[in-house]
């Protein structure tokens, strides 16, 4: 099978190109130059042009792994996430109606378009109220990948991924968390600590991926992948932090970031419909991802 990611030098799209090189005939596109094992194509950061690839080229699956993935940065800068996260969707798909529609496509949406849901756990056919430029725009991108499927027949699928961490990952709060035990044994983090999460180790997380590939519907639906265990900041992150150094004081400012959701647990049924079965626990999965930061300081 030959797969296109886009975004293949980012967090996840760089984990699933190695995690799917082996099995099948990958190539990657992203904005940065780069020396990789698979072919790839260099794309322009703005005013991106995917024409260009499917003009040359036939895929039997295309993976959307990029985009802006940050709520701060969409609540300053909303034009731009926009363009990332809108904007490019529409283009590639209409770049795949023209020259490549037999090819199925992959969106990476997100669980931030629920919002702060009613009821847990979430599914999938809850009232969608998203708190940030981030959140509506994979919306409006979900909309598109419908709309596509619809009026076009390009086959579309909308992964809403939930908060994914592992090695690699330079952002969020693992990340941010690991900055402050540098400079002190005394952390301080945003929220109350009692606010909820439903993680997913990138592990996990392509493995969900590939079981998509093999048996998603690609009816422009939109599935959770998560893994359907809660657990609360302030737990997740005295893991995290012990793994660092025990003697590591972790507490909590109460103050609420704008865009951030209380509680989250997905219901995951639909995915494990697929084959998936999640298999990393969060601690083994922090001790993964404390391992690589102190490897790469």
């Amino acid at each position: 099978m030959k797969i296109l990611i886009i975004g293949s030098k980012g967090f996840i799209g760089g984990h699933l190109a190695n995690y799917l090189s082996p099995i099948h005939d990958v190539w990657g596109a992203d904005v940065v130059s780069s020396n990789l094992s698979y072919n790839y194509f260099k794309l322009e950061l703005q005013n991106t042009n995917f024409e260009v690839i499917f003009e040359k080229h036939q895929f039997d699956i295309c993976i959307n792994a990029s985009g802006n993935g940050s709520v701060p940065i969409s609540l300053t800068k909303p034009v731009f996430d926009f363009e990332l996260n809108v904007t490019n969707t529409i283009k590639i798909l209409d770049a795949i109606k023209v020259h490549n529609p037999e090819c199925r496509f992959i969106n990476m949406s997100s669980a931030a378009v629920y919002g702060n849901p009613g009821t847990l756990p979430i599914k999938e056919t809850i009232e969608l109220k998203p708190l940030s430029p981030y959140g509506w725009h994979k919306l409006y991108a979900e909309q598109i990948c419908k709309e596509y499927y619809y009026l076009y027949n390009i086959k579309t699928i909308n992964l809403r991924l939930f908060s994914v961490y592992g090695e690699h990952l330079r952002k969020q709060l693992f990340w941010d968390t690991y900055q402050k035990t540098i400079r002190s044994s005394a952390v301080e983090l945003f929220g109350t600590g009692k606010e909820t999460r439903d993680f997913i180790y990138i592990g996990d997380l392509v493995e969900a991926i590939h079981c998509v590939i093999d048996r998603g519907l690609f009816n422009g639906e939109a599935i959770n992948v998560a893994s359907g265990i809660e657990i609360t900041i302030e737990k997740a992150a005295k893991i995290f932090c012990k793994e660092i150094d025990e003697n590591i004081i972790v507490s909590f400012n109460n103050i609420v970031k704008p865009g951030d959701p209380l509680n989250w647990k997905a219901d995951i049924s639909v995915l494990c419909s697929f084959g998936f079965l999640p298999k990393t626990t969060i601690e083994q999965g922090l001790i993964n991802t404390v391992k690589w930061l102190k490897e790469n300081k």
